[in-house]
């Protein structure tokens, strides 16, 4: 245990020369939890500092995960593999933003987001938690009880203490998310477009909250004895995130709206769900 925190089991191993001090074995098994890392500190000729770092975290439970750090809420029940490698000017304990290089990147299968307030560091970056709070307000009975989702993934780079992605995805139950921006590290300030794109067949709250017209799409659903009925609806919502990191400000952009066609096993689907609720 260290500062509170169960570590399980702990190896690492040292190297130290005149201008060099290696760590060459840093690893972390807790069962659950799995830790490798390696690096180097180093002093130049002129007495400047410079850190490298190379890391791999390998969570089979990210609740254990967080439960180990007293973290309630955030991402639950899920898989996670982060890795990267950062560089900078300083020692290691003295983190250098501005000088601050690497890339980092993140894959987490099989959860729910509890909430929000815990999506993780990176993912916290790039305003994650803000852009479900602003979501939960626009569209309400989606997002209430969490956001469960197949998987969400990303890259990015750094440089200077910027951080750049374009590829950060969230394949979730209510819908696909896509998320590309930049948070400077150094500023701290963020700028963020985010696309989300509904699947109403996934179930009654998602088809009437994107539906334009609730009332007119459930009745269609409900008196309809087509198959595979046509519906208006909000096809791609789009966010800019703004702001302080601590801070952002979530802005609606547009929302693209067209008809959907429901395919027939997510109408029966969707009918028998909206008896069960009637019932």
């Amino acid at each position: 245990m260290a500062a509170g925190y169960r570590l399980g089991k702990l190896e690492a191993q040292l190297l130290k020369s005149k201008d060099k001090v290696a760590l060459t074995k840093f690893a972390i098994d807790s069962g659950g939890l799995r830790l490798k890392a390696n690096g180097d500190w180093s002093i130049d000729a002129k007495g400047l500092n410079h850190t490298a770092i190379n890391f791999d975290v390998t969570a089979k439970n990210s609740s254990d995960l967080m439960g180990r750090f007293s973290v309630t809420g955030g991402i639950q029940d899920a898989t996670a593999q982060t890795k990267g490698n950062i560089s900078f000017d300083s020692t290691p304990w003295a983190m250098d933003l501005a000088s601050l290089d690497g890339m980092v990147e993140t894959k987490i299968e099989n959860g729910y987001i509890s909430g929000v307030g815990g999506a993780g560091r990176f993912l916290g970056l790039f305003s994650l938690d803000s852009i479900l709070r602003k979501m939960q307000l626009d569209f309400t009975g989606v997002f209430e009880d969490g956001l469960a989702f197949d998987e969400i993934s990303g890259s990015a780079s750094i440089t200077n203490g910027v951080v750049v992605t374009d590829n950060i995805q969230m394949n979730a139950l209510a819908g696909d998310m896509f998320i590309k921006g930049i948070a400077n590290l150094v500023k701290n300030q963020v700028n963020v477009d985010v696309r989300f794109v509904p699947d109403l067949t996934s179930g009654i709250p998602v088809f009437t909250a994107f539906a334009v017209t609730p009332q007119t799409a459930l009745y269609v659903l409900a008196v309809t004895t087509v198959l595979s009925p046509v519906v208006d609806a909000f096809t791609q919502v789009r966010y800019q995130v703004t702001g302080t990191i601590d801070d952002p400000v979530v802005r609606e952009v547009s929302r693209s709206t067209g008809e959907v066609t429901l395919p027939e096993q997510a109408t029966q689907r969707l009918r028998e769900q909206q008896r069960s609720k009637s019932e």
